[in-house]
């Protein structure tokens, strides 16, 4: 089982590496442009390790006979993801001391989206070869 979930979880890691890459191969255009690299970098740690949070939790309730298992792991995987976003947002605003840098949230919530894409798409191809799904 665990080998299955290492093998869904692939373009995850990948995109991981290809978001790491694009962002060193163009610092410093994005330095330019205005953007808070360091703060994207640790953003798009942070959302890589929520969405492996998340897959692991969703995975185990796609896999359970009991639907409630399932509900109860999107409803758990939302709120770990709501509350480390909101949380890590605080955080930013109060270290930054209210200057935040609107195009790297706004770019880490495109990043967010994209990876929640690639999780949905994953999950979906689990849900397919379950029997009763």
């Amino acid at each position: 089982m665990i080998q299955s979930l290492v093998k869904k979880f692939i373009p995850v890691i990948g995109l991981f590496l290809f978001i790491n890459l694009i962002i060193f191969i163009f610092f410093n255009s994005l330095k330019e442009a205005g953007f808070n690299v360091a703060f994207l970098i640790v953003a798009n740690i942070v959302l890589f390790l929520l969405t492996f949070f998340g897959f692991y939790i969703q995975t185990r309730g796609v896999r359970s006979t009991n639907i409630n298992a399932f509900i109860r792991g999107v409803y758990s995987s939302l709120l770990l993801k709501m509350f480390v976003i909101v949380g890590a947002i605080l955080i930013y605003i109060v270290a930054m001391g209210g200057e935040v840098n609107k195009p790297s949230i706004l770019t880490s919530l495109g990043i967010y989206l994209v990876y929640t894409f690639t999780e949905v798409v994953q999950l979906m191809k689990i849900a397919r070869k379950k029997p009763d799904a």
